[in-house]
């Protein structure tokens, strides 16, 4: 009916994630409801549209879409969330109205952005909302909330069109509350209103992937790295053959396999402790995309030790095993300040880091 919704983006990553995501200490100590009275307008709107997103989409059965339509030509919508697939006859849609005011919001605002979704759908442009939720970071006034519980706000709403709504619907236009759009409002039932209040949608925004990056808060303990796995995985072929080089040089041998170089102590060790490193830096990656939710974040820390230790892996060097040694010895002290991943940083891991450079093939031990 009327135009057709297009999906949008997922929300954008917050600014300054690092800084929140960092240990305890170095936390920003401000509580969840202090840090909403600080958000933008636009900041208000991307929370919203989070928690819609990772809450609404996976506890309220049925839905199907999540859209941020706020900006120009929204038509009084902000955040849209659809029930039911595209072209269904059963299809229906909620709306999310976005508003951060420094206080509580009133009937006069709230009957303003109303009637432009009213005045829309009674001319076809979609149809109207099954519910349509008032999100505020400052709740709603008494007054507001006494006219939506008692089912009052639509008689409100046609008494103070003229003050309130006729002239905030279509720029340089005055839009009348009669005809056929007057009977339109008067036979709705404004029970479809709700309030969403600001503890309640900050609770539901704790459970989403998303809260730990808006309002900080250490990540849980990172578990123990688990062993290598005793068969050398298709996932680790590239730094394996290149330190099947390494050890065919420390021994003097032809090696294509580890049983090759099973007699000699000091390859055997090496080849054991590089498994292990990798495997503990393969736990940064899986913290990443368990916890974070963006594996992206282990892949920047890789690009980080890439560049700083270029001057040692590049340089010339008497074998691959000293290359390895030099540049193993240069990740330990690598400086990541400001890396969310830093602060679980072992020094296993670090080493596991320029293992994981090699198979990926940026780095090459053996000339």
């Amino acid at each position: 009916m009327g135009e057709e919704f297009q999906e949008l983006d997922k929300p954008t990553k917050w600014a300054g994630v690092n800084a929140r995501l960092l240990a305890p200490a170095v936390g920003q100590p401000i509580k969840p409801i202090d840090r909403l009275a600080l958000f933008s307008a636009d900041d208000f709107e991307r929370f919203v549209l989070e928690w819609a997103d990772d809450y609404l989409a996976k506890k309220v059965p049925s839905v199907t879409e999540v859209q941020q339509r706020g900006g120009s030509g929204d038509k009084g919508r902000d955040v849209v969330v659809w029930f039911g697939e595209s072209g269904s006859p059963d299809r229906y849609w909620h709306l999310y109205q976005c508003k951060r005011y420094s206080t509580a919001l009133g009937a006069g605002k709230a009957v303003a952005e109303l009637g432009k979704v009213l005045y829309f759908a009674w001319r076809g442009d979609f149809s109207p909302p099954r519910q349509y939720w008032l999100v505020t970071r400052k709740g709603v006034t008494n007054d507001l909330q006494d006219l939506i519980d008692h089912n009052k706000l639509g008689a409100y709403l046609v008494k103070h069109w003229s003050e309130y709504c006729a002239g905030n619907i279509i720029s340089k236009q005055t839009i009348a509350l009669e005809g056929k759009f007057l009977e339109f409002v008067q036979a709705m039932d404004f029970s479809f209103v709700r309030v969403k209040q600001p503890l309640e949608i900050l609770g539901e925004h704790a459970q989403t992937k998303y809260h730990k990056f808006v309002f900080g808060g250490p990540l849980i303990d990172r578990p123990k790295p688990a062993p290598p796995p005793s068969v050398i995985s298709r996932s680790e072929q590239g730094y394996i053959r290149q330190l099947y080089g390494v050890i065919g040089e420390m021994a003097g041998i032809d090696v294509q396999k580890e049983a090759d170089f099973a007699g000699h102590g000091k390859s055997s060790l090496l080849f054991i402790r590089s498994r292990a490193s990798f495997y503990s830096a393969e736990g940064l990656k899986e913290l990443a995309r368990d916890q974070m939710d963006d594996v992206a974040y282990f892949d920047d820390l890789l690009e980080r030790f890439e560049t700083g230790l270029y001057f040692t892996y590049s340089e010339p060097a008497p074998s691959g095993y000293e290359r390895l040694s030099a540049t193993v010895k240069a990740a330990q002290i690598q400086q990541i300040d400001g890396h969310v991943l830093r602060e679980h940083m072992s020094p296993l891991d670090r080493e596991g880091v320029c293992h994981h450079l090699a198979n990926s093939g940026a780095i090459t031990w053996c000339d």
